[in-house]
């Protein structure tokens, strides 16, 4: 039969030992275990365990105040390696120069078609901006302070949104480094920092206001942007490209696109004309509009007696409202020769977002936070479908319904309606 376990160590103290020891004049022996032995940082410690006196309570109150003085020291040494700046006798690669090869490794993500160009774009503008605050250090050099004061810079400015894109590129850029072996480093300092908090700062739009939005513009075509933006609950850059039936190009265009999404990206840079040229478009066909969405590749099919009751339009009649000039393919597109753009050229993406801005101002309607982006549009779209039972995750083409809640929030700008039980 096996002897009854021991459990004079039955207790919560981390590193401390008691045995049965006849010798002893309590009959116990209490010994406690170094926890910075074998540590590099801390070469004075030579022994493993150490010895205790030998009544339990005393001992344990002992290794109660070891523990707290030891694991302090521990703690020290972390903040002090990661926090100490280097001495001027650093070697190594540096980081503006790892910098250039972190991009490069990200224009060749690109190129395969495995980041969009916006993201490469984004990427590309961080790491300048890292670039500049840094870049003439050695990557060992940088630590967690350094990263800290660059993102409260950013926060200071009360531009939390870049702070945590400056944090996100750091992260992304240690990541990187490490699994390449540069400098032998081994920890992402980067992800130690804070995560600055981002809250969203811009006013959902309401119907009344689109209203007012929609009697404001001046041109036409711009008017009729809006209006297409909340029937259909697309983006910008899809219905710019939306074009009134099927080319014979479609189908080459779309197997260019599914063997690399970013094929006509020219100098990690995408223009409009690129986009009308070489990309997938949107396009009318046996009473349906069918929707290519650029961003994520998705097909849908839009049917035109699609209506929103508020204005009592349909997919088609706003659609019919902007074949302005028949010679155009583009459903968006100039009715006048307006600098450099001619007469049935399709509007430009940047074109609808600065135009809708202005038909704000021109409201003189006043908002708490910043008045509403273009964009907002879809989130109209999605919340006034959604109260006419329409499935709004299909209509915007998202693959989660996370996403759809987060453009159905009304972030405090309207009241919330209770339906009754």
């Amino acid at each position: 039969m096996a002897k009854p376990r021991n459990n004079l160590n039955a207790h919560n103290i981390k590193n401390l030992y008691i045995k049965k020891d006849k010798r002893s004049k309590t009959g116990f022996s209490c010994q406690y275990k170094d926890p910075r032995f074998n540590d590099p940082r801390f070469p004075d410690a030579v022994k493993q365990f150490h010895s205790l006196v030998s009544d339990i309570v005393a001992a344990k109150e002992e290794a109660i105040e070891l523990n707290a003085v030891l694991y302090g020291k521990i703690a020290n040494a972390k903040v002090n390696r990661v926090l100490t700046p280097p001495s001027n006798t650093c070697t190594g690669i540096q980081l503006k120069v790892w910098l250039e090869q972190y991009l490069s490794y990200c224009r060749k993500k690109l190129k395969n078609g495995e980041i969009k160009p916006n993201t490469f774009k984004i990427k590309k503008n961080i790491t300048m901006a890292i670039h500049k605050a840094h870049g003439d250090l050695f990557f060992a050099d940088i630590n967690v302070r350094k990263i800290a004061e660059l993102l409260n810079s950013y926060i200071k400015l009360d531009q939390n949104r870049m702070a945590q894109s400056v944090r996100s590129i750091y992260i992304d850029i240690y990541k990187i480094a490490i699994g390449n072996g540069i400098d032998n480093i081994t920890v992402n300092i980067a992800s130690m920092t804070i995560n600055p908090d981002a809250k969203v700062k811009r006013e959902r739009l309401s119907f009344p206001h689109f209203e007012k939005i929609i009697e404001a513009y001046k041109y036409e075509p711009h008017r009729l942007s809006a209006l297409l933006a909340v029937i259909t609950g697309q983006r910008r850059t899809d219905l710019c490209l939306m074009r009134k039936r099927k080319g014979k190009d479609w189908d080459e265009r779309y197997k260019a696109y599914r063997l690399n999404p970013n094929h006509f990206v020219n100098n990690d840079y995408t223009s409009f004309a690129d986009l009308v040229k070489y990309a997938p478009y949107s396009f009318v066909e046996d009473d349906q509009l069918c929707v290519f969405q650029l961003k994520t590749g998705n097909l849908l099919r839009i049917p035109l007696s699609l209506s929103l009751e508020k204005l009592n339009l349909s997919v088609g009649d706003v659609i019919n409202k902007a074949n302005l000039f028949k010679f155009s393919p583009f459903v968006l597109h100039h009715t006048t020769a307006r600098a450099v753009n001619k007469l049935g050229d399709p509007l430009h993406a940047d074109t609808v977002s600065r135009t809708f801005a202005k038909a704000i101002i021109a409201t003189g309607i006043e908002y708490i936070l910043k008045p509403p982006s273009f964009h907002e549009l879809r989130s109209l779209s999605e919340r006034e479908y959604k109260d006419q039972g329409v499935n709004t995750k299909k209509l915007l083409g998202h693959k989660h319904e996370k996403m759809t809640d987060e453009y159905d929030d009304l972030r405090g700008c309207d009241w919330e309606k209770v339906d009754s039980i």
